[in-house]
C-alpha cells in the first residue's frame, strides 16, 4: 500500500476507534487471548426442564426433536446449586463461579437511588459471563432472554436482555437499554410487537379449545395475569414467542460464534400449570382439570418444534447445539395442589435438583447411557466448545461429552468491567409490575417489603453481611445457605441475622436460622421457629413436629411440650399439633390436659380415626373405662384395621 494512502484509512480507524470508545465498548481494554479454531456454538436454555416429565413426552412420540439429538449425541443429569433459584444458577451456568463471587443472589434488588424493589440488574454481577469473555477473545456473541441481563452490557453482537419482555406484567413498554446495540432496539421492540399479535384468541385456543373470543378478550384487561390459568398462558406464550423470533431472525441474518437463547416459560408453566397436570389431584376440581391438563403436554411439544428449527440453524452453521436447563421441577411427587402464588416463601420449594442437558453437532459422539454433571461445570463446556482457553478459578471440567479444555487457564476476569448501573427512573413504570409478576410466581414473598427501610452503605463483598443499600433480605438469606452449605456456619449466621434486620418477617430467614441454631441455642432457635410459622413458613408445621421429635430423642420433654405450646397457639387449626401436645402430657400424667387436647384434634379432624384412640387412652388415664370404649369404637368404625385398638378394646371388657 502506498504511504500516502495510509493517513487517511488510520484516520478512518481511528474515528471508528472513538465512535466504540464513546459507546463503552471493552474491546477497546486490553484484548483477552487470541482466539483458538473457530467452533460455533448454539446454547439453548430451558428454565426447569426435568427429565421425570420429559421422559414420559419422549416415550409418547410427543417430542420427535429431543429424541433425534438424544440419540444422535450425548445427554445427561445436571445437579444444580442450593438454593436453586433461577437468576443464581443461570448466572453460576454462564460465569463458572458461584454466587458469592458472581454477586447475582436473588431475584430483585433494592434501587440503590429510590430504595424501591426492583428485577435484579446487569449491575449486580461481579465476574465476567460467557459472552463478555468470547468477545474479549474476539468471538462475535448474541444472546436473548437471560436472567440479570438488563442493562444490556456491550458485547461484539447482540445482547436482548430479560427486560425486554420477561419479566413484564402488563402490556407496558420496555425500558431503555433493553438491547444492545442501541440501533438495534428500533428491531426488537418490533419483534416484541409482532409476537403480541401472534399470540391472539386462535392460538390460545390450540391450548385451551373451550376458550370463546368474549373470555380470550377479558384476559387481555386483566390487571393480574398471572392471577387465573388462561391469562397466565398468553403470557407465557407471547415470551416464548417475542425471544424465538428475535433469534432466529437474527441468526438467519448472522452466524455468531456463540449463541445463547433462553426460555423462562418452560419453568412458569410448571408453577402455573403442575396443578393441574395429570393424574388429578383431589385439590383439583374436575372441571379445572379438564381446562388445563392438557397445556404442559402441548407447550413442550411446542418447545420440542422449537428445538427442531434451532438443530437445522446449529447443523446449517457447523455449530455444536448445547440444550440445558438449570434445575429440575417437581411434576410428579411433591408438586403444587394449586396455582403457583404469593403464599410460597420461594420458587425452589417446587424445583427438584436434577436438571437436564443434551450435547449435539460436529465432535459429539453417540452415547446412549446419560451422563452426570453440575450447573458449575456450564461455562468451562462453552469455553472447551468455542477452543477458547480454559478459564482461571472457574469452575469445570468440560460435561462429559464435550471436548476438554486446551491451553493454559487465562484470567477472563482482567477484562471485565461491571455493567453500569441504570439511571434512576430509567425502568419508567414496569419495575413495579415486573417484581408483581415474580410475587406472582412465588418467587417473591407476599410480605416483602417494597422497599428499602435499613440505611445504605457502600457496595461490597457478597458474603460479607455488612451493609449494602441494593440487597434484599431474600440476597442475605441466600448467601447464608450456601455459607452454611460451604460449612461457614459463623458467616452463615451473620448472614441471616443480617436478612432479618432488613424483612424481620421473612419466614424462610427465620427457619434457616432456627435451623443453624436448633442445637447450640435452642430457646431462640425454637423461638424462631414459631415466628416463622406465623409468617407463613411453608410446611412449618411439618418443621416443628420434626424438631419436636428431635428434642424428644434428646430426652427434653420440657421443651418439647413448650414449643407445642407455642404451636398450637401459632397454628390453632392443625389437629396434628394438638393430638402431639395430648400424647406428651398422656406420658406426663396431665391426663385431663390430655383429653382436652385430643377433643379439640377431634373437632378440627372428625374423620381421623387417630383423634378417638388417642382421647381414648386419656379417658383410661382418667378412669373412664366406658368412655374409652366408645372413643374406640369410634375409631374402629372409621378405620376398622387397627388390631392393637381392637385388641385394647377386648381388654376393657366393657359391653358395647
Amino acid at each position: 500500500m502506498p504511504i500516502r494512502r495510509r493517513a487517511p484509512l488510520l484516520a478512518l480507524l481511528a474515528a471508528g476507534l472513538l465512535v466504540l470508545a464513546a459507546a463503552g465498548f471493552f474491546l477497546l481494554r486490553p484484548r483477552g487471548p487470541a482466539p483458538l479454531a473457530r467452533r460455533p456454538v448454539l446454547f439453548v436454555g430451558w428454565d426447569g426442564a426435568d427429565w421425570q416429565l420429559l421422559d414420559d413426552y419422549l416415550a409418547a412420540g410427543q417430542m420427535p426433536n429431543l429424541a433425534s439429538l438424544i440419540r444422535e449425541g450425548r445427554s445427561g443429569i445436571l445437579t444444580t446449586i442450593h438454593p436453586p433459584l433461577s437468576p443464581l444458577v443461570w448466572t453460576t451456568m454462564m460465569t463458572g463461579v458461584g454466587p458469592l463471587d458472581h454477586g447475582i443472589l436473588d431475584f430483585t434488588r433494592f434501587n440503590p437511588q429510590t430504595g424501591a424493589r426492583e428485577p435484579i440488574t446487569s449491575a449486580e454481577r461481579r465476574a465476567p459471563a460467557i459472552w463478555t469473555m468470547a468477545s474479549s477473545a474476539g468471538r462475535t456473541v448474541a444472546v436473548l432472554g437471560l436472567w440479570a441481563t438488563w442493562p444490556a452490557e456491550p458485547v461484539a453482537g447482540l445482547l436482548v436482555s430479560d427486560r425486554l419482555f420477561s419479566f413484564q406484567y402488563g402490556e407496558t413498554a420496555p425500558p431503555p437499554g433493553a438491547v444492545y446495540p442501541p440501533a438495534e432496539e428500533g428491531w426488537a421492540r418490533a419483534g416484541l410487537t409482532a409476537a403480541e399479535n401472534r399470540v391472539d384468541w386462535q392460538a390460545l385456543r390450540a391450548y385451551l379449545p373451550w376458550l370463546d373470543e368474549a373470555a380470550y378478550r377479558r384476559l387481555l384487561s386483566a390487571r393480574d395475569p398471572y392471577a387465573q390459568p388462561a391469562s397466565a398462558l398468553r403470557r407465557i406464550l407471547v415470551e416464548t414467542a417475542v425471544y424465538h423470533r428475535l433469534a432466529t431472525g437474527w441468526l438467519g441474518r448472522h452466524q455468531p460464534d456463540l449463541a445463547i437463547v433462553y426460555f423462562q416459560g418452560s419453568d412458569a408453566v410448571g408453577h402455573v400449570f403442575a396443578p393441574y397436570a395429570p393424574p388429578r389431584q383431589p385439590s383439583i376440581a374436575a372441571a379445572d382439570f379438564a381446562r388445563y391438563s392438557g397445556v404442559p403436554r402441548a407447550y413442550f411439544a411446542e418447545l420440542d418444534r422449537l428445538l427442531g428449527e434451532y438443530r437445522r440453524i446449529a447443523a446449517r452453521s457447523g455449530a455444536v447445539l448445547l440444550l440445558a436447563s438449570d434445575h429440575g421441577f417437581r411434576w410428579k411427587e411433591g408438586r403444587p395442589e394449586q396455582l403457583a402464588s404469593a403464599a410460597a416463601a420461594t420458587a425452589g420449594r417446587w424445583h427438584r435438583d436434577e436438571g437436564i442437558y443434551v450435547l449435539w453437532g460436529p465432535g459429539i459422539a453417540a452415547q446412549k447411557e446419560r451422563s452426570r454433571g453440575s450447573v458449575r461445570q456450564v461455562c468451562a463446556t462453552l469455553l472447551a466448545l468455542l477452543g477458547m482457553p480454559p478459564g482461571e478459578g472457574l469452575l469445570g471440567p468440560p460435561l462429559p461429552g464435550a471436548p476438554a479444555a486446551e491451553g493454559p487457564p487465562v484470567r477472563y476476569a482482567a477484562h471485565f468491567r461491571p455493567a453500569a448501573a441504570a439511571a434512576a427512573g430509567a425502568a419508567g413504570g414496569t419495575a413495579e409490575e415486573d417484581v408483581a409478576k415474580l410475587r406472582a410466581l412465588g418467587y417473591v414473598g407476599a410480605a416483602e417489603p417494597p422497599r428499602r427501610t435499613a440505611g445504605g452503605g457502600d457496595r461490597g463483598d457478597p458474603s460479607d453481611p455488612g451493609d449494602d443499600p441494593t440487597r434484599t433480605a431474600g440476597s442475605y438469606n441466600n448467601a447464608g445457605l450456601i455459607l452454611r452449605e460451604e460449612g461457614r456456619a459463623a458467616e452463615a449466621k451473620a448472614a441471616f441475622e443480617k436478612a432479618l434486620a432488613l424483612d424481620a418477617a421473612n419466614a424462610s430467614a427465620l427457619w434457616n436460622l432456627s435451623d443453624l441454631l436448633s442445637t447450640s441455642d435452642p430457646d431462640r432457635a425454637d423461638g424462631l421457629l414459631l415466628h416463622a410459622i406465623q409468617a407463613g413458613l411453608p410446611e412449618g408445621t411439618e418443621r416443628l413436629v420434626a424438631r419436636v421429635n428431635a428434642r424428644r430423642l434428646a430426652g427434653d420433654i420440657d421443651r418439647c411440650l413448650k414449643l407445642l405450646d407455642g404451636g398450637v397457639a401459632a397454628r390453632p387449626e392443625q389437629p396434628q399439633l394438638w393430638l402431639l401436645r395430648g400424647r406428651f402430657r398422656v406420658e406426663r400424667q396431665n391426663c385431663r390436659g390430655a383429653l382436652a387436647d385430643f377433643e379439640r384434634a377431634q373437632a378440627l379432624a372428625p374423620a381421623n380415626p387417630l383423634a378417638y384412640g388417642s382421647s381414648a387412652l386419656a379417658r383410661l388415664c382418667l378412669g373412664d373405662r366406658e368412655g374409652a370404649a366408645r372413643d374406640l369404637r369410634r375409631s374402629l368404625a372409621l378405620d376398622p384395621n387397627q388390631p392393637e385398638v381392637r385388641r385394647t378394646l377386648d381388654q376393657i371388657g366393657t359391653e358395647k
